[in-house]
């Protein structure tokens, strides 16, 4: 068991070398989410948001070593992204000492910064996946639905919630990331828990949703 925690961690040492966020990495996350040329401080606000997701995956791996095979391979890895996305929004829930906060002048909904269609889309899924296992009674696998649900949700509340922080751009751009991708993991792993042609639909769904890019709002001055 313990070797087999090691081995894991060791794992999610190399791909978090692999994908250690970096000016250029920020640069292409920024832009991707229509923040067209970020400035040093907007980059770094992008590198803090992907180390705050990527610096725990050595752990999420080394603890999913214990966890039964409950899924395929490709079950497995969303889980540990979305484990790694919960994580991070909890603890970006806490305000930075340094951080340049940013107001507006009415607070932000959801709706606001987040597409409809993502979430609706996610929801059909989800729905679909727990009638497909409940007609099959595989009563193990909706337990697991109803804990990523549970965790897509959260991670939505947080994004929203949490403390503003840098540009007003930049922060609108990231919370929009953090929805539409944990929405996009959740419908893939609804998907993949449900049966083989579902999990397909979830995994197309997914690539959809991470590539639907921010609303465009009007930023307060």
């Amino acid at each position: 068991m313990w070797l087999d925690m090691v081995i894991a961690a060791v794992w999610g040492l190399v791909l978090l070398v692999a994908l250690w966020p970096t000016q250029s990495t920020a640069k292409r996350l920024l832009k991707r989410w229509e923040v067209p040329d970020p400035t040093p401080d907007q980059l770094d606000e992008g590198i803090r948001y992907l180390k705050r997701r990527r610096l725990l995956y050595p752990v999420i791996f080394a603890g999913l070593a214990l966890a039964p095979r409950w899924a395929q391979e490709m079950g497995q890895l969303v889980v540990i992204v979305l484990a790694g996305t919960l994580l991070a929004e909890l603890l970006a829930l806490r305000q930075r000492r340094d951080a340049l906060r940013v107001a507006t002048l009415t607070p932000r909904g959801l709706f606001d910064f987040a597409s409809k269609w993502v979430l609706g889309s996610y929801v059909v899924i989800v729905v679909a996946a727990a009638a497909y296992l409940g007609a099959d009674r595989q009563w193990s696998q909706i337990l697991w639905l109803a804990l990523s649900a549970v965790a897509v949700a959260v991670i939505i509340w947080a994004a929203v919630a949490r403390p503003a922080s840098g540009e007003e751009v930049v922060d609108l751009a990231l919370r929009t990331r953090s929805v539409h991708v944990s929405a996009g993991l959740g419908a893939a792993l609804a998907g993949t828990l449900a049966a083989h042609w579902l999990g397909i639909v979830g995994i197309l769904a997914w690539i959809a949703m991470a590539n639907t890019t921010p609303k465009h709002v009007k930023i307060t001055k």
